[in-house]
């Protein structure tokens, strides 16, 4: 968008016409925020601390302190890094609601090392050999004992209604990227009758301005398309779903999820497309006001590349439900 702008200011100043400092302005303002948001990253995380107690996790940045009880925990998140191996960031959830305004608390660790590894230290667990490496699958890098009760994937369209409606937006957007460009390329074909010759400097500024905008608005649509249907499904044929005698994992792409059974107070289905079902987890936990419905009780379920404690498009539900809403996790939380 800074390039489009600054190429409009530069036709606007070889044609003598007023206002091209102003797009010169917005080109610089454009081009400013984009630099920025390049560099953010880097100096609101890096300054980041983090420590684990026998008591709590805390994160700290500057003056700003936050922390979570580590009993508190209802489940984790594990994003591996997508360039660099055995890397990630590791979010701590609490999910149900809890204090006098009933709220949840979540505390995000960006760029750990081996942050699958920095988990089980605040399980209590005793990290594997094969902790930290991103590319070993799930039941590989289970704790020591733990063993595989039930495994499945999705089955379906893999799609949510979120990646349809981003799909039906990037599939709009691309039909007015094209468009635009039949209407300004018939416009640019037709600048020579008025005095505009084709391959003059003003004419080459206004065409290139005008493709940039079409390329980028095509661009755009295209790239929609790509993230709610091929990624969204791609993703879809990746994701796992495995029940242990001690924890529930999800792993969809480079998200892992790892829920403790005794955290699952019991379980809600909803039907889903083609005679599948989707599972719900209703969540408990330590000093919780409230159970965590995990989207039950709403209309619409939660976006799937979230990795929400959420079986989707199941068929078979009949045996993991059996495991995850047994009496035990619900003595063992009691207790």
């Amino acid at each position: 968008m800074a390039a489009v702008a600054a190429l409009f200011a530069a036709l606007m100043r070889i044609a003598a016409l007023g206002g091209w400092q102003e797009s010169g302005l917005v080109a610089c303002y454009l081009a400013v925020f984009a630099i920025g948001g390049l560099l953010a990253p880097r100096y609101l995380l890096d300054p980041c601390e983090f420590a684990v107690t026998d008591r709590r996790v805390l994160w700290r940045r500057g003056r700003s302190v936050r922390s979570i009880e580590r009993h508190a925990i209802t489940y984790a998140r594990v994003r591996w890094h997508r360039s660099v191996p055995g890397v990630g960031s590791l979010e701590l959830v609490r999910a149900v609601p809890f204090g006098p305004l009933a709220r949840s608390q979540r505390l995000v660790m960006h760029d750990l090392p081996a942050p699958d590894r920095v988990l089980a230290i605040i399980r209590d667990v005793e990290p594997t050999e094969n902790a930290g490496d991103d590319q070993i699958s799930l039941t590989d890098r289970l704790d020591e004992g733990e063993q595989v009760l039930w495994g499945a994937g999705p089955e379906g369209f893999l799609l949510g209604w979120q990646d349809v409606l981003i799909t039906i937006g990037g599939a709009a957007v691309v039909l007015i990227g094209l468009r635009y460009g039949v209407l300004v390329g018939s416009i640019l074909m037709d600048l020579e009758e008025v005095g505009l010759a084709v391959g003059s400097m003003p004419w080459v500024f206004l065409f290139s301005a005008t493709m940039l905008t079409f390329a980028m608005i095509v661009g755009v649509g295209g790239a929609l398309v790509w993230y709610g249907l091929v990624r969204a499904r791609a993703q879809g044929r990746e994701t796992e779903y495995i029940v242990t005698d001690r924890r529930l994992l999800i792993r969809r792409g480079r998200t892992e999820l790892s829920l403790d059974r005794e955290r699952i107070f019991d379980v809600a289905e909803a039907p889903s497309w083609r005679g599948l079902r989707n599972v719900f987890l209703i969540l408990d936990g330590p000093g919780a006001r409230a159970l965590g419905d995990t989207g039950a009780l709403t209309g619409l379920t939660p976006p799937r590349d979230a990795v929400p404690p959420v079986l989707y498009e199941l068929r078979d539900t009949e045996r993991v439900r059996d495991l995850l809403s047994s009496r035990d996790a619900r003595d063992s939380l009691a207790a």
